[in-house]
């Protein structure tokens, strides 16, 4: 099954379940990318800071 088919039946489910549907795919892209991003940032400058403090010790 695709992605559009699985879209497709999560939409007909939620229709008849009187729930809401699911957001269309590609919708939070975005924001999963930013987040992506951020944490690897986040995590470069971590080890940057590790390593600058190893040679402070010596």
């Amino acid at each position: 099954m695709d992605a559009m088919q699985q879209q497709m039946y999560d939409t007909w489910r939620t229709a008849r379940d009187g729930e809401r549907p699911p957001p269309l795919p590609g919708t939070h892209d975005r924001e999963v990318l930013r987040e992506l991003l951020s944490r690897y940032r986040a995590r470069r400058e971590a080890a940057a800071r590790k390593r600058a403090g190893a040679w402070r010790g010596w």
